[in-house]
């Protein structure tokens, strides 16, 4: 689906996304192999994902070596007629910029009480916040159909 056409398909992307509880994260580790994780530190803005971790944690080393990764929303307990989910493939960076590291703290901030908690006490120092913006979006809809008719892309 090109970008012209997707109006209606970015706006359920969005809400899908806003309405998701974990994400998992797919990154490569230093022998090329896949890591997977699960995040609940992560917010939107726009198509724009921002997520939080530790400085230290081995997610950041991986992204550091290779920043393609791949994200999925998914909501529990669906029903497979009705199943959805949304996937997104991009580049992960640190937001290094002070301007952009406070944008990025507003948006996990406004999704997360927890978070915004840590923020205001001037807890994140061991915290990096990455940006994701996405290079494909993949939403899978099987009220569409099955195979090929499920899938709708956003392509940027």
């Amino acid at each position: 689906m090109c970008s012209c056409c997707t109006g209606s398909l970015t706006n359920e992307v969005k809400n899908y996304i806003s309405e998701t509880r974990f994400i998992e994260l797919a990154s490569v580790n230093s022998q090329g192999r896949p890591e997977i994780r699960t995040l609940g530190s992560f917010a939107n803005d726009g198509l724009t994902i921002y997520f939080s971790t530790g400085k230290k944690s081995a997610k950041v080393k991986q992204i550091e070596g290779n920043p393609w990764v791949v994200v999925l929303f998914q909501h529990e307990n669906q029903d497979l007629p009705a199943y959805k989910n949304v996937t997104y493939y991009g580049k992960a960076t640190v937001l290094e910029n002070p301007e952009e590291f406070d944008i990025g703290v507003k948006a996990l901030s406004d999704r997360n009480p927890r978070f915004k908690e840590r923020a205001e006490k001037g807890q994140l120092g061991e915290t990096v916040i990455f940006k994701i913006e996405p290079q494909n979006i993949k939403y899978l809809d099987f009220a569409a159909g099955s195979g090929p008719a499920a899938i709708k892309e956003i392509k940027f």
